[in-house]
């Protein structure tokens, strides 16, 4: 923040799985210049679909409001006349660039339930904080897996958890890998539990094919002076990401019982791994 203030340059701080969390105790989307937020079905603060930006910087809010309006594209519109103007020749002359992207509205009745549910947030994150932190307490010994987590005695927390992890360590379970470990685990019962998480992101064909501007080559190369493109290869702790971490069960309520009955699922699992194939 210090080096973009210097250069009078704006931070958007992408907080789209991490709302609720602290950095340094201070609040997840309050750190940049503003910030943006998923509330998706499957996120900390779920309202079905949509999502939040969060400033107080006037003039970032009233250009998001610009950005958000329908058939502001610069392309001819029958359903507001005014927009017409707003073509991109018109746009590249005064501007430089075209106002607008893809717009997917939130509806109403997912902001009527997301501003009802903001009211109980921080309740429903100490809840997940206490049910995710019981499980790894009890699994701290365990071998192969280790808590990807933040000590409860810092001024961080890891907010409502989304998509939690575990660190898999194969070496101390007969080198098993790790597809195979979840395997076991689905077995017992838990649906939810796989290698790694999203896709290596610098592999993703939008790096490394998309022509977004009809150049006949990609658009990461068309305008630069190098290829920057990270291959295969290049980022192999990210590529091999599905060998070390495991996604491992979220829980929303502190139901100790429920909880045990997965903790027993793993630690079953654990104390019979002679019996997998590695």
């Amino acid at each position: 923040m210090g080096i973009a203030h210097k250069h009078n340059i704006k931070v958007i701080e992408d907080a789209s799985h991490a709302h609720g969390g602290l950095y340094k105790g201070q609040k997840i989307g309050t750190i940049g210049d503003i910030g943006a937020m998923s509330m998706m079905a499957g996120k900390g603060l779920a309202i079905g679909e949509g999502g939040m930006i969060v400033t107080n910087n006037r003039e970032l809010y009233e250009r998001c409001i610009a950005f958000a309006h329908y058939e502001r594209t610069g392309v001819e519109t029958k359903f507001n006349t005014p927009d017409n103007q707003i073509t991109f020749k018109y746009l590249k002359k005064y501007s430089g660039l075209p106002l607008g992207a893809m717009k997917g509205r939130i509806n109403q009745t997912c902001s009527a339930m997301g501003r009802v549910q903001l009211k109980y947030f921080q309740q429903r994150i100490e809840e997940i904080q206490a049910a995710m932190n019981y499980f790894w307490d009890q699994m701290v010994d365990v071998p192969g897996i280790r808590p990807h987590r933040i000590s409860p005695s810092t001024n961080y927390t890891m907010g409502a958890w989304y998509y939690p992890q575990a660190l898999f360590n194969s070496e101390e379970l007969n080198n098993i890998e790790c597809s195979k470990f979840a395997e076991a685990i689905r077995a017992e019962g838990i649906s939810w539990c796989f290698p790694g998480g999203n896709e290596p992101l610098h592999l993703h064909p939008f790096f490394h094919t998309a022509d977004i501007f009809n150049t006949g080559k990609p658009t990461s190369i068309s305008f630069g002076q190098r290829d920057v493109r990270q291959g295969v290869g290049t980022l192999k702790n990210s590529e091999n990401i599905k060998k070390y971490s495991l996604a491992i069960p979220w829980f929303k309520h502190f139901e100790k019982k429920q909880i045990d009955a997965y903790i027993h699922a793993f630690k079953k699992v654990i104390g019979n791994i002679d019996l997998l194939e590695s």
